[in-house]
């Protein structure tokens, strides 16, 4: 049983803003009640309803780590954590460099996979030099994975880079999402819709912003980031910055519906997030986000362009769609949904 073994979780490190990856982690010290170790961070408010400690937070405060590459970055992490050891019977390790973590033999090794580093294993090399340093932390990487006693996966489009990348299997675990906090209520007038993340390329917000010029509806961007001031010149779209948790549930409530558009998106919890609040989000026709949306039920998945949005945008508007029906999809990704899976997987390693 979960209760006989002690666990402890370890994470590679969390920067100024602690996203989804880290959320995973302080829930599954909550589903556990065990300690958390976290290479570093910039937001220790974040982690303090857990027994945290920081092993390499000096670097982090010293900024050593952000201004290396990231290949070099998540190798020199990864050495890091090679150095540390624990007294639990069961460590759950999260993020790429705290895989190569190394248990005693009596020691049970689970690792929690949010994706197999793209940078490593799915981008061209930049220089000679580089293309040594990718190959390196791959091979490396690819070691310590086949050493894990088990690989879990926050998505079906992560297991199966799991399988490419790790020639290993995994057992799928939604991350968490506090399903109770969100809620619906009829949309605003005038209606809105909601996109939450960072302001960057990659997130596609410029091209979101862009699709809402000339619309007879606005966006609402939460977050920050480089394309702020971009984002926020073009009519019908305004940005949110330090918004709380009690706010953004409040935002998505009155919202007509959300949008997930980044690239290379792995998992994405927003989706699910729109979802438990009964609203309609839409997505790009690629995976993994596209895996959340059922066209038409729950969602409307659209070509990645201006007028893909504008289609999507105008779908949501003029269609009719069922509350619980979309909510029922959010209900296995709710937190007392993964403490039960993730309790239940520990309770059966030997």
């Amino acid at each position: 049983m979960t209760d006989s073994k002690n666990v402890r979780i370890v994470h590679e490190g969390s920067w100024e803003y602690p996203g989804g990856a880290e959320r995973v982690a302080r829930e599954l010290a909550h589903a556990f009640d065990a300690p958390v170790t976290v290479g570093h961070t910039g937001d220790k408010g974040f982690w303090q309803e857990v027994d945290l400690s920081t092993p390499f937070q000096q670097l982090n405060d010293s900024r050593i780590l952000s201004k290396l590459p990231q290949a070099i970055k998540e190798l020199y992490l990864a050495l890091l954590f090679r150095t540390v050891e624990f007294e639990e019977d069961v460590v759950i390790t999260s993020g790429t460099a705290a895989k190569w973590w190394s248990p005693r033999a009596d020691q049970m090794h689970i690792h929690y996979c949010h994706s197999p580093p793209t940078d490593v294993f799915c981008e061209p090399a930049k220089s000679v030099i580089d293309s040594g340093i990718k190959t390196t932390v791959g091979v490396v990487d690819q070691f310590f994975a086949s050493l894990c006693d088990k690989i879990l996966a926050n998505s079906e489009f992560t297991a199966d880079r799991v399988s490419t990348y790790y020639s290993r299997e995994s057992e799928v675990v939604h991350p968490p999402i506090d399903t109770n906090a969100f809620y619906h209520v009829e949309p605003d007038n005038p209606a809105y819709f909601v996109m939450i993340g960072r302001l960057e390329s990659m997130k596609r917000s410029d091209l979101v912003s862009e699709a809402f010029e000339g619309l007879d509806t606005q966006l609402l961007l939460i977050g920050d980031g480089p394309l702020r001031d971009e984002c926020a010149s073009r009519k019908n779209v305004h940005v949110r910055t330090n918004v709380s948790d009690a706010e953004l549930t409040d935002l998505v409530a009155h919202s007509v519906g959300g949008i997930a558009l980044a690239e290379r998106e792995h998992c994405g919890m927003t989706p699910k997030e729109f979802q438990a609040a009964g609203k309609p989000v839409i997505v790009p026709d690629e995976p993994n986000l596209k895996n959340h949306v059922e066209d038409g039920v729950d969602g409307s998945i659209v070509d990645i362009s201006v007028e893909g949005i504008r289609g999507g945008v105008e779908e949501v508007l003029n269609e009719s769609w069922d509350v619980e029906t979309i909510q029922r999809t959010s209900e296995s990704w709710s937190v007392d949904a993964f403490r039960q899976q993730i309790r239940e997987i520990v309770s059966h390693v030997d």
